[in-house]
């Protein structure tokens, strides 16, 4: 109670309690109370932008610091784009001509090398989705943009930006006086309209002069998470502190396992070392003064010294039980379980290690379809008008029929079965009554299911080519029927 209340109080105590009353209501949540143990907690709301801004740089460089030296933000890190990119996302072109479609595909498959499609002839197509991907989780956004070379077979190629080079120093654009906030020109309702990059020299050094790159040429990965924000922060940033506790942790533990592990023996003497001292010291066999010790051995010392041991000792036990729980919370942050953060699957029944499995797999979905939209369909579509302008592939009415001619299906990577036999035949029965198709059970293990198909056929055929009858290559109610077939012929 303040001196305010505590007048009032004097006056009029009941306007004291009914002022009483009315604070308490208004207090009516107790997260929005500020006490002794919330005082210090009183953060503001305030633009996105504006806020992120000021710890952004902080944040990521924090972020890149745990992917160069933590294990265990390197495990969480690795499981998502693993989990998500793996081997990478492929097309399969889906115009109405199967012709057009098989020229595209054999023409994507050319162009996704590193010499034909990164700018720098170092990357694969896959290997850049993977990194783009990465640093996304870790910077918090990643930037590609589309280049046009004119010399190319194929002119488009894709340069990857690293999002430290947009010029955060800019306010408004020339000419068109247009603002520009953290490097990104935008119109009146916060349209990226431009990127503003700083160029940077071969030998590594910004030159503070920036380039204005369309939109349209940018493909900018982030998530968005409040409608004013405008750039993206690492996805870490949760786990940031975590993982740093954690280290520091098991970095005190190893110096403490360290000093446990060593036996000292310190020799402590009670009588003057001048002068003649009566008795004997042990020497080794050079005649010199014994300094080391060996098992077993048994040295006799000179009256008056005697043997102080030194052997620490502390037990770790707890180390396991602390991390643990840091590596669960750190996973929750990111959606992932314990198993996949800590490689730990020795105490996980089927049941549990599927549930888990499951959970992880709605986390990397949406990964994948983020993935799909925002960075692979742009580029297949930029891809499939490059080849029509280059003249490769012959399609009168393109440009009247973009969207038919870039229509396109995406072959995720698929995951493996925790138990095959039950997952199998849990698949099977779904199949058997509608619940899944056979396209749909393709794509999800990373298959083409017309591919699968075409492939069965080219095998039964080859396979009754030599005179052999594969029962894979039949359905169990004609394998049932031919069994009861010969068991009459047998009888007969």
């Amino acid at each position: 109670m303040n001196f305010l209340d505590r007048a009032i109080g004097i006056i009029s105590p009941k306007w004291a309690y009914e002022r009483a009353v009315y604070k308490e209501a208004v207090r009516s949540y107790e997260a929005g109370q500020i006490d002794r143990f919330s005082d210090m907690w009183t953060p503001i709301n305030m633009d996105t932008e504006n806020a992120d801004k000021v710890q952004r740089d902080l944040i990521k460089a924090r972020a890149r610091s745990l992917e160069n030296n933590s294990d265990m933000a390197e495990s969480a890190i690795g499981s998502i784009v693993r989990n998500s990119v793996g081997t990478g996302i492929s097309p399969q072109a889906r115009t109405p001509d199967d012709k057009i479609n098989k020229t595209l595909e054999s023409l994507w498959k050319t162009w996704t090398k590193q010499e034909n499609c990164d700018i720098t002839g170092q990357q694969t197509f896959y290997e850049i989705q993977a990194m783009l991907l990465r640093r996304k989780v870790v910077d918090g956004e990643s930037l590609v943009r589309k280049v046009y070379d004119k010399k190319a077979r194929i002119p488009l190629k894709l340069q990857v930006i690293k999002p430290d080079l947009l010029d955060s120093y800019l306010l408004t654009a020339p000419k068109t006086n247009r603002i520009i906030r953290s490097g990104i020109e935008l119109d009146d309702y916060l349209k990226p309209v431009a990127y503003w990059i700083q160029r940077k020299s071969p030998d590594g050094y910004i030159t503070y002069q920036s380039d204005r790159v369309p939109a349209d040429q940018i493909l900018h990965l982030w998530n968005k998470k409040h409608s004013d924000q405008i750039r993206g922060i690492s996805e870490l940033a949760t786990s940031i502190k975590r993982i740093k506790d954690t280290d520091d942790y098991m970095t005190a533990e190893t110096i403490a396992a360290k000093i446990a592990a060593c036996f000292s023996i310190f020799v402590t003497k009670n009588m003057p070392t001048s002068g003649p001292v009566p008795g004997r010291t042990a020497k080794d066999k050079e005649g010199k003064p014994l300094e080391s010790i060996r098992p077993g051995m048994i040295a006799h010392l000179r009256p008056g010294e005697t043997i102080t041991t030194a052997n620490p000792s502390r037990s770790i036990t707890s180390a396991k039980d602390f991390v643990k729980v840091q590596q669960q919370l750190c996973g929750a942050g990111l959606g992932l379980s314990y198993e996949l953060v800590s490689r730990d699957f020795s105490n996980a029944n089927f049941s549990s290690a599927r549930q888990g499995h499951l959970e992880d797999r709605r986390t990397f979905l949406p990964i994948q379809g983020y993935m799909i939209a925002h960075c692979c369909l742009p580029i297949w579509e930029a891809f499939v008008e490059a080849v029509v302008l280059a003249g490769l592939v012959k399609i009168p009415d393109y440009w009247t029929n973009k969207e038919t001619y870039t229509a396109s299906d995406w072959i995720t990577p698929g995951w493996e079965w925790i138990d095959p036999q039950k997952e199998a035949n849990a698949d099977v029965t779904l199949m058997k009554n509608g619940g899944m198709t056979l396209a749909q059970w393709c794509a999800g293990r990373g298959y083409d299911w017309e591919t699968q198909l075409k492939e069965m056929a080219k095998e039964k055929k080859y396979a009754e080519s030599l005179g052999l009858d594969l029962t894979i290559h039949k359905p169990e109610s004609v394998q049932a029927a031919e069994m009861n077939h010969k068991g009459v012929q047998n009888e007969e």
